[in-house]
This record gives C-alpha cells, structure tokens and sequence, in this order.
C-alpha cells in the first residue's frame, strides 16, 4: 500500500496493511539525540513523510544557543510568546485583544494569497496518489484564548460576553473560507488542534462547550464532510464528556490524549466508529518507562482502536526528556504490533 492508501484505510476501516504511523519529536530531543535520531527515523519511517520532524529541525538551537534560551516573537494575530528554544509552543506574554476596546480597531490578519491557493494545489497534484494530504483549518477554541489572554478568556466565556459571540463568529467566518479554498485543492483531510482537558476534567462545562462551541465547530466541519473529505481533531486533556459530540459533528480522525481518561474506556465509546491517532502516554510511559511498558501500552492502544479492520494511527510524542532507547522500542512496536492481521491479538 502507499502511504495515503494505508491511511485512508485505516481512517475508513477499509483493511490496512497494518496502522499507518505518524511521528513527532520536540527540537530539544532531536537536539539532544542527534544524527542517531535522524537515522533511527530513517529506519522506521512514518506515513506523512516525517514532516513533523523537518519541521522541527528547522526549530532547533543554532550555534551559540542552547534550548534552555527565551525566545520571544509576535505572532501573525498580534500576541507576544515566549517560549525556551528546544519547545515548539510557549505562552502568552502580551495578547493581541488585552481588553475589548481594542477590539473595535482589531484587524484580523489577510487571507492567503491565491497564489498560495494556486500552488498548494499544484502540490496536491504532484503528491497524489503517493501522500496523504492535509490542510490546516485555521485556529479556533485555543487561538482565541491566545489573542486575549488566557484568563480574560475564560472571563469572556464566564459572562457570555457579546464580544466574545463577536470574535468567534468571526474566527468561523474566516476559517471557512481558507476550507473551502482547500477543499477546492483536493485535499484528503482538514485538521483543527484545541486542547480542551486538564489532567481530569474538561477546561469549561459540557454544557457551555454545547452551547458555545459545538455549533460552530459543526459549522466549519459540515462543507469538509459533505465534500467527503476527513476532519482531523487534535485535543490533549480529558474529554470524555464531548467525545460524542465531536463524533456526532463531523470528525473521523481523533487525536485525544486517551491514558488520561483510560484507553479501553475511550476504546469503548469509539472503537469501529472513529479513527484514532493515539498518543501513547508521554507523561510517564514514554519518557520514564520500561521497554515492557511501552509495548505493552503500545498493543493497549492497538487492542482498544485498531481491531475494527482499522481504525488506529500509531503516534507518540517524544519530548527531549525521553531516553534514546525508549523512542527505538516505541517506533519499532508500532511496525512490529501494527501489521494485520493482528495475530499477537488473536493468540
């Protein structure tokens, strides 16, 4: 199979070769590993052309830095991050909308261009029928929260502010046009990425996400769905009370961070029914457990998604904490636990 056959297979339950694999790696543990990183990739490669980790590369410290340096930049929307230099992400220093006076002259950032459009979709064409494709669908629950501060934020959504309403009506209106554009491309999948949980509850109500933002995810879901092209949904946290409603919406590819909430329970609510990019436990499993221990929560999240003729995507993120050798057993049980037929599951 190639890659994006394996992968539209796993995401549809139409019998994959064995569960297509999708790598990402912090800067600071490619920075920590090295070349006997890059060359164990090569060796177990994954199904989206490793382009997580070129990306990261790009990330790392240069001479004269170390990934333990600030650095501090301004977004396309206005905020001021900080971040060490070996992390991908940071937090807000200044938001873009730090009250909602500033809102009245906030001016969102300019579409792409169309010869953006034009030549993303020439990519599409010289990547098909070999790679699977996705496009970003823009930023939503946590870009908001970006732009105003995360504790204005939860403010804002406390007392229903209208400016709130205002802003992500908004963000829709502005996501769905670079969709459509996409669509228009001929692209497999759309991803959004909102981390909606902390360690054991969602971050608002189940009510208030209902309210709030269920209709408006729906909305920019529904032109992807009724294209037949995936929606790809990345959360961290604990989720499990909307688990349902993301399914219900339109997502056919879910990224939770499922050990937090248990992955036979997850398993249960979405097993044969979503396709899902695991995340193999990077708080204690990956970094500071045994090779027994990665296997076995390797075959967990295979046994609890993957055995419904598909369904799973093997991924597990690798922070710079994370000893060479527990990355080698991660990447080399996906390939030896994901090929189908799943015998050591059947024994």
């Amino acid at each position: 199979m190639t890659p994006r056959e394996r992968i539209l297979a796993a995401i549809e339950f139409n019998g994959p070769d064995r569960c297509p694999i999708h790598h990402y790696i912090f800067p600071g543990a490619l920075w920590r590993h090295g070349e006997r990183l890059l060359d164990l990739v090569e060796r177990y490669p994954d199904d989206f052309g490793n382009a997580n980790i070129k990306a990261n590369l790009q990330r790392m410290p240069q001479e004269g830095e170390t990934d333990e340096d600030v650095v501090e930049w301004t977004d396309v929307w206005g905020t001021v991050w900080r971040r060490l230099r070996g992390y991908t992400s940071g937090e807000v220093y200044r938001p873009a909308i730090p009250d909602w006076d500033a809102w009245k002259d906030y001016q969102f950032p300019p579409q792409p261009s169309e010869e953006h459009f034009a030549q993303f979709a020439a990519r599409v064409q010289e990547q098909h029928p070999e790679q699977f494709v996705m496009a970003g669908g823009g930023g939503f629950f946590q870009l908001m929260q970006h732009m105003r501060g995360p504790a204005n934020y939860f403010v804002d959504l406390a007392e229903d502010h209208p400016g709130a309403h205002e802003l992500a009506d908004r963000m829709v209106e502005y996501n769905l046009y670079r969709i459509k554009r996409y669509l228009q491309a001929g692209v497999d999948c759309i991803s959004f990425g909102d981390d909606w949980g902390a360690q054991d509850h969602l971050l608002i109500s189940p009510k208030m996400w209902r309210d709030f933002f269920k209709p408006r995810y729906a909305a920019m879901f529904e032109p992807i769905r009724d294209a037949g092209v995936h929606v790809w949904f990345h959360t961290d946290g604990w989720i499990l009370e909307i688990i349902e409603d993301l399914i219900e919406i339109g997502v056919t590819v879910l990224n939770p961070q499922h050990d937090c909430m248990g992955t036979q329970r997850v398993g249960e609510i979405c097993g044969g029914r979503v396709c899902i990019r695991t995340d193999i436990d990077r708080q204690w499993t990956i970094p500071f457990g045994s090779a027994e221990d990665i296997e076995s929560a390797v075959k967990e999240a295979i046994a609890a998604f993957g055995s419904f003729n598909g369904g799973c995507i093997l991924h597990g993120e690798v922070g710079q904490e994370v000893p060479f050798e527990n990355i080698e057993t991660l990447y080399s049980s996906f390939y030896r636990y994901g090929r189908y037929p799943l015998e050591w599951l059947e024994s």
